[in-house]
């Protein structure tokens, strides 16, 4: 029996505290060039709810003041990021953000709560299943790139920065 405990400990308690990274694009004034790149760690459901209200209440602060100067900014996110982009959101709800927010959301559904805060707030949510359905190009150095694909790269870059 005790084995038994001893074992359900182990495997909840590794679910609970296992860390799977965040990654919020930011993108100032349509400058692909120059993207903020920032993440937060979620470390399952039990770490999240004794530490999670700070740790997200930090990253969005120091988010806030990576962009809040500029006149548009864009977010980019996946799926499994919408928690940590609310927090963000939520902060330049709070403080009256007068520019233009675009979210880009790689998922397969909308994430009510983002639908939520930016139509009160007048700012565009688009969702794309996968990153390469993302129309449009960017420059980068005078050269037009193809938007999604350029995306898809940030995407991986950000995740190897963060291990």
């Amino acid at each position: 029996m005790k084995k038994l405990i001893l074992a359900l400990f182990i495997i909840f308690g590794t679910l609970s505290f296992s860390a799977f990274d965040k990654v919020v694009i930011g993108v100032i004034n349509d400058n692909y060039e120059s993207p903020i790149i920032s993440g937060t760690i979620n470390r399952g459901g039990l770490a999240n709810l004794l530490f999670g209200m700070k740790k997200d209440g930090d990253f969005a602060k120091q988010m806030y003041q990576n962009l809040s100067g500029a006149d548009k900014v864009e977010f980019i996110i996946e799926k499994h990021d919408e928690s940590a982009l609310v927090s963000i959101l939520k902060l330049f709800e709070k403080n009256k953000y007068k520019g233009q927010i675009e979210v880009t959301e790689v998922a397969a559904s909308e994430n009510k709560n983002i639908r939520q805060i930016t139509t009160k707030n007048k700012w565009n949510y688009n969702i794309y299943t996968f990153t390469r359905g993302i129309p449009g190009t960017i420059k980068i150095s005078d050269n037009d790139i193809n938007k999604g694909e350029f995306i898809e790269d940030l995407f991986q870059k950000a995740k190897k920065e963060l291990k």
